[in-house]
């Protein structure tokens, strides 16, 4: 028990040393400052002290992951696993600190190795504690490559000493103290060398060593130079150990009772009951009974602090999991309102898709009707009037002394009859859509007026509707006939080109230009376009011609 004791105590005290960078800030330690917090994580005094450090520290991790401040995080975590570690909770320990090693692992600067090394020597005492040697030798390794300095290279030896003591295997301790007391051979490392030789002597008692009391006496004669307290008191345990091993059992029971005079002056009562059980283990009635006093006091003051240690951890994890609950309850609320806003969302698109399948039905069937409308005109136009005309005419011919002019009336109302008829003819079902398109625009060719075409070959036309052609090829003849009635043109040029899913067509002439009046042939152009989202202008320049712009 005093080998694990001894290694407990140094062990303690090494991750302090590594936190004082850390902990020992310039500023003052007001009510708000980290410094002030740890302090209360230190000394683990009141519930309500407790929380409020515990918090502060979570509530910082928390705020440095949000701002992706990984080692600022770590540095949180840290603060945490050494909390859990003072108060015995291992698990918690270790879990906190592997995290932190994982935020640690996202930058790989000075700071963040120096964080490493303390934390990699934290788990290394966890381990020892756990009495899981081979781990705990491991992350002190790790902690032992990065350590910066010497003072930390020497700490950590000391604690990997001791678990090799705990393994027995007391030659590779006894070369691993060696190692380390040559690299502390300057008066900057005088305090290690006392923590050192004092190692070195207890290991080497243990391994039955001739050095072992010269080197415990070394190790006196430079703490009591020192004035170390809590360093004396250890040589005066490792000496009567030492002499009782021999045996001499009054210088035993001398070193004994000195070390338990000292613990009187250390505020921890653990080291006088340690010193009293030196002296009961030496047959000596005279402090029997303080001994059992002592232990069993020490017994239920341990318990009471575990259990007030685990109150506290309770009032953390309760209030934790109401803060978690109330977070839920938030999230359950906001998942709600994305539902109904959702659905609300959801409600008005598929009203406004009926809506607007409606309307492009209802569209549909206003240009189903024109197109029925139009080819029943053309057919009862050039079935019934066209052709009666002409069988007039046929029998006038036959006729005598029938006025010439009366004929030429009557060939001007046929002809205008087939134009008609022909102008209303809707586009015929099929894929040669190109073909009666180029039909269609020959038919107005005469020798007074020609028709040019442009890149007509060069679209696929294909891609394109049906409805979207029928616009096209009626919308076009249209087009043509109002420039042959009324413009006095003798040119049209038609211009082809595809904008993506669009076509755009280009119609020119050279006419008068004259001013567009929007009678049907213009209004039924019109809704023929804006029926399938296209548009279409009118440009007429007096003297010039028109220009009309067709996207669809």
């Amino acid at each position: 028990m005093k080998c694990v004791f001894f290694s407990s105590l140094l062990a303690f005290l090494s991750p302090l040393l590594f936190i004082g960078s850390y902990a020992q800030q310039p500023e003052a330690k007001t009510v708000d400052s980290s410094a002030y917090y740890s302090d209360l994580l230190m000394d683990l005094q009141g519930g309500n002290d407790f929380n409020r450090a515990i918090h502060f520290f979570e509530r910082n991790y928390e705020k440095n992951l949000s701002e992706s401040k990984p080692v600022a995080a770590a540095l949180n975590l840290e603060v945490l696993a050494n909390t859990e570690y003072k108060i015995g909770d291992y698990n918690s320990s270790e879990s906190l600190s592997v995290e932190a090693l994982k935020l640690l692992d996202l930058e790989n600067d000075a700071d963040t190795q120096v964080i490493k090394t303390r934390i990699y020597n934290l788990l290394g005492l966890l381990y020892a504690n756990l009495e899981n040697y081979e781990k705990s030798k491991t992350y002190y390794g790790r902690s032992l490559q990065l350590a910066k300095t010497t003072s930390d290279s020497l700490y950590v030896l000391i604690n990997m000493s001791a678990v090799l003591r705990a393994e027995k295997n007391y030659e590779t301790a006894i070369d691993t103290l060696n190692y380390a007391l040559n690299r502390a051979n300057t008066p900057r490392y005088t305090r290690l060398a006392g923590d050192l030789l004092d190692n070195l002597g207890y290991t080497e008692l243990l391994a039955q060593e001739e050095e072992s009391l010269m080197h415990l006496k070394q190790s006196l004669a430079i703490r009591l130079q020192l004035h170390d307290t809590l360093g004396i008191f250890s040589n005066y345990r490792n000496l009567s150990s030492y002499y009782k091993q021999v045996p001499d059992t009054l210088t035993a029971i001398d070193y004994a009772r000195k070390a338990y005079s000292l613990s009187k002056y250390i505020p921890d009562p653990a080291y006088e009951l340690e010193a009293l059980g030196l002296i009961a283990d030496l047959d000596t009635l005279e402090y029997i009974e303080r001994f059992k006093y002592l232990s069993d006091s020490l017994k239920e003051s341990a318990l009471t602090r575990q259990n007030k240690y685990a109150a506290l951890k309770y009032d953390v994890a309760r209030e934790q999991r109401q803060t978690q609950l109330a977070l839920l309850e938030r999230d359950r609320e906001k998942r709600l309102k994305t539902i109904y806003v959702l659905t609300l969302v959801l409600g008005v698109v598929v009203i406004l898709g009926f809506s607007v399948l409606s309307h492009f039905k209802q569209k549909q069937k206003q240009l189903d009707a024109i197109r029925k409308t139009e080819a029943s005109i053309s057919k009862k136009v050039h079935d019934g009037l066209a052709n009666d005309t002409f069988q007039v005419i046929s029998e006038l011919q036959n006729l005598e002394n029938i006025p010439d002019h009366i004929l030429a009336k009557l060939d001007k109302i046929y002809l205008e009859t087939r134009d008609i008829s022909k102008n209303h003819s809707p586009l015929i079902d099929g894929n040669n859509f190109k073909d009666q398109l180029v039909s269609r625009l020959s038919s107005y060719k005469s020798e007074n007026f020609n028709v040019i075409t442009r890149n007509l070959n060069g679209i696929d036309w294909e891609k394109f509707s049906k409805n979207k052609k029928d616009a096209i090829y009626m919308v076009l003849g249209e087009l043509m006939t109002n420039t042959k009635k009324h413009s006095k043109a003798s040119l049209a040029l038609i211009s082809f080109e595809e904008k993506g899913k669009k076509l755009q067509i280009t119609f020119k002439d050279n006419g008068l230009g004259n001013e567009i009046k929007k009678g049907n042939g213009i209004q039924n152009m019109e809704f023929r376009i804006f029926s399938l989202n296209g548009t279409i202008s009118f440009e007429p320049e007096p003297g010039k011609g028109l220009k009309v712009q067709i996207l669809v």
